[in-house]
Order: structure tokens, then C-alpha cells, then sequence
């Protein structure tokens, strides 16, 4: 009911905005626009000026601070743009509009990238988005974690910190310390751990306890003892719930598994697992714990189901399930919103293989030809208002890795993820790409502190 109020809420205030907007052009309103955004009902972005989406969505559902004078230069502008060869029309003629639609194919000029990509990652380290620093923290821990994750976090997860604090009151996060998991990520808000966090960037905090194999969609909450597993909320859209909570783990790379529709569900999966490689005497303590798990998800009706009813319909609704095989949902109306990329996953995984194989710098350029089409087509894709083509690619890269893709990667996803107003998951994706680290630590505690 919460959910539901709050998508009303939304959508009287984005039209109440709209109303505004449109009154103002007309010259009905004629208070200075300093009045306009204060008497605005709309919840105020919080990038505040420094606001760069130019998403008319993101522009409908959030207020702006009044305009004032571009601060940054020309070049710097410039170098948030990824530099590249522009898709060729059908007319196979350059296409030099300026309409965010037409977007421009990361090239792989020889005097441009070499092997590595260390010189794409200090471009995209420039943008000034990754040092927008967090304001001071708001009272209710709910608003403090979306501000600093951006995403909002369900009951659920509100509700395990509770039962973990009747069991371990000094340090809840280590309540199922015996059966190697540890409370981490948004958590940490809550244990305190962030509190005193020297540098309060976002870039860090939505960095923080993400693996090398986390899509944006994918928010880590546990931490397990061996194997880089890990336990996270997958979430479809930014601006919704998560859908599931899956796990991951080296065992398979970038494979997420789903542990059902919420944090209970996901930790006495996990229990059971474990109870079958354990001696008896361990047994019975993970037993004990997951008695506290399922007692206290009954008495707040959380379902333990591993596929309750929200995942079957979510299945429903997916598109592709992705190399990950979380699968992507897109909205699709009239059969326009998503198109196959025309790969399967086995021939595309072929692809980007040959391109990290590559023994020369001109052997990868010859090899990166097969990925270019493919991004050609995502791009007539994009124009035809199928998203879902590059939200999948996008996603394909990513999960297969290599830092070689990465500067198309953020070329890729997050145009799509633009075009379907998806805003804070760019975000998410342009901070871990600049500090994408591979191994069991992924605190932000220890690379900043």
C-alpha cells in the first residue's frame, strides 16, 4: 500500500510540475523562478545544480534548483561525452545531430586505446558527477541510506536488522557470524560503520561492498567468509522496489542465483545449503539460527518461498535473461520497447572472447568489428525505441568482463539506462566502472580510509 501511495503521490506531484512548467512558458505565473521552485510540490532532485540528466522523465518527477551560468568549460563538457566514431545512417552518412537519441559508438582508434583502458577510466573519472559529495545525513535512516546508495531500501531489510539485533545486540551485523555471513553494504549505515567515513562522495558509498560482477541493479547486503559469495537485492527499476535478492559468488562469475522475494527467504536458503556440508555440532547451530530467521519472517509475514508469487509474475515480464541470468524487464507496448540483439549467447560470448584473446593491439581492432556492428545495431535500436536491445548488451558486457569493454560498456548501458529513466543506476554504473575491483574485501572503507 506504501509503494502504491507513493506512485500516486508521484505522479499528482510530476503533473502538478508539468502544470507549472507549462503556465510559466505561457507567462501565467510571474514570480521569480527562486518562488517557483520553492512553492513546486515535487520532491527536489537531489543533485540539486548539480543535476546533469537531461532524461524529460527525471525533469517531471523531480524539482531544479533555478538555472545559473554553466560552470564547467567547453572542453570539460566535452569530456563527458565518449569519444568515438558516430553511427553511420542508413544512408551511411554521419549523423551530426545533436538530439541525445543519437548517441556515438566508442572507438577503437589505435592512437586513441591501446591494450589497457587505463587512459578511458581517467576520462570517465573526470566526470564531474563522481565528486558530488553527500550532504549532511537526514534523521530518518531510510532517507540516509537513499541518499547515500541511492536506491531505497524494502521492509525487509529494515525488519532482518531488527531480528539481528535480539540476537547479537553490541554488533547486529554479526548475528550469523557462525555461519560466515556478515551484514554489509546499506547495513553499514546502520551499524555506524559509514558514520565517520572521511571522504562523502557517492561514487564511494555506491561503490561500497559492490563485487566486480554487480550490475546496478544488484545492491550487496551479506557478505560471505569464502568464494566472493555474497547475498543482494536485484532490482528492475531504480525507482521501484527490488524484485528478488539473489546470490552471487566466484564459484560461477557474474551468474546471480535467486534466493527468493526477500532477505528472510535468501538467509534460510542459505542456512539449509550450508546445513548439508557441515559436521553435526555446526549443524545444530545453523539450525538454531534458522529457526530464529524463519520465526521472525512469519511473524512479520515475510515469505520464505524461494519463487513466491511477485517472481513468477516478474518472470513474466523478462525479456532476456542475460549472461547473468537475472533476466531484464523493459517496458514493451505494441511490440515496441525490446528486439534480440542477433547473437546467441553462446556466438556473442565468442565474440567478446576474441576481442580479450587478442595477441596485438591490431589483431583486438580487427576482432572489435564484430562488437561494433553489434553496437550499430543497438544504436537503430535506441532510435526505434527499443531500449531493451542495449539494456541486454550492456548487461552482456558487463557480466562477461574485461576492462577492455569498459569504456563501451559505459557508452552503452548508460544511454539505455537513460532512455528508460533509470537515472541513479548511471550513476551507480560510471562510479564502479572508474573503481572496479575484483576479490572478497570490497569495503570502501579500505581504499579510502
Amino acid at each position: 500500500m506504501r509503494k502504491e501511495c507513493g506512485r500516486v503521490r508521484v505522479r499528482l506531484q510530476a503533473h502538478e510540475g508539468k502544470r507549472i512548467s507549462e503556465e510559466r512558458d505561457r507567462g501565467a505565473i510571474m514570480s521569480d523562478p527562486e518562488t517557483e521552485y520553492q512553492n513546486d510540490p515535487r520532491t527536489a532532485c537531489k543533485y540539486g545544480e548539480s543535476c546533469y540528466q537531461k532524461n524529460p522523465q527525471h525533469h517531471s518527477r523531480f524539482k531544479h534548483p533555478p538555472k545559473r551560468k554553466l560552470e564547467c568549460t567547453e572542453s570539460e563538457a566535452e569530456d563527458l561525452v565518449p569519444k568515438g566514431k558516430k553511427c553511420k545512417t542508413e544512408d551511411n552518412e554521419e549523423n551530426d545531430s545533436d538530439s541525445g537519441d543519437n548517441f556515438e559508438v566508442p572507438s577503437i582508434d589505435e592512437d586513441e586505446n591501446k591494450a589497457n583502458t587505463s587512459q578511458s577510466e581517467e576520462d570517465s573519472a573526470e566526470s564531474p558527477v563522481h565528486e558530488l559529495e553527500v550532504a549532511p545525513s537526514p534523521e530518518n535512516v531510510r532517507e540516509s541510506i537513499e541518499q547515500k546508495f541511492l536506491l531505497d531500501m524494502p521492509d525487509d531489510f529494515f525488519d532482518f536488522w531488527d531480528l539481528c539485533k535480539t540476537l547479537n545486540k553490541e554488533k547486529p551485523e554479526e548475528a550469523f557470524i557462525k555461519a560466515d555471513i556478515t551484514l554489509v553494504g546499506p547495513y553499514d549505515i546502520l551499524s555506524g560503520k559509514l558514520k565517520n567515513l572521511k571522504t562523502r562522495k557517492i561514487s564511494s558509498y555506491v561503490c561500497h561492498w559492490r563485487y566486480y560482477y554487480d550490475p546496478p541493479e544488484f545492491t550487496t547486503v551479506i557478505a560471505g567468509g569464502k568464494d566472493e559469495y555474497h547475498i543482494g537485492y536485484y532490482r528492475d527499476d531504480c525507482f521501484l522496489l527490488p524484485a528478488f535478492v539473489g546470490s552471487m559468488s566466484s564459484v560461477k562469475p557474474g551468474s546471480i542465483t535467486l534466493m527468493g522475494g526477500n532477505i528472510f527467504s535468501a538467509v534460510s536458503i542459505y542456512l539449509s545449503q550450508k546445513m548439508k556440508a557441515e559436521n553435526p555440532f555446526k549443524k545444530i547451530t545453523l539450525q538454531r539460527l534458522q529457526q530464529e530467521v524463519d520465526s521472525y519472517a512469519k511473524s512479520k509475514k515475510h515469505s520464505l518461498e524461494q519463487r513466491p508469487s511477485s517472481v513468477q509474475e516478474r518472470s513474466k515480464k523478462v525479456v532476456s535473461k542475460c549472461f547473468h541470468g537475472a533476466g531484464i524487464v523493459v517496458p514493451v507496448h505494441n511490440d515496441v520497447g525490446y528486439r534480440p540483439i542477433p547473437e546467441t549467447n553462446a556466438s556473442l560470448k565468442k565474440i567478446f572472447q576474441k576481442v580479450v584473446d587478442a595477441k596485438s593491439e591490431e589483431e583486438r581492432l580487427k576482432n572489435f568489428d564484430a562488437v561494433q556492428e553489434l553496437m550499430t545495431n543497438v544504436q537503430f535500436a535506441f532510435d526505434e525505441g527499443d531500449f531493451g536491445m542495449g539494456l541486454e548488451f550492456g548487461h552482456n558486457m558487463f557480466t562477461f568482463g574485461g576492462e577492455v569493454f569498459h569504456k563501451a560498456i559505459s557508452h552503452i548501458l548508460g544511454v539505455a539506462y537513460e532512455l528508460l529513466g533509470r537515472d541513479a543506476f548511471v550513476d551507480i554504473l560510471q562510479a564502479h566502472l572508474k573503481n572496479r575491483r575484483r576479490g572478497a574485501n570490497l569495503s570502501i572503507l579500505e581504499v579510502v580510509e
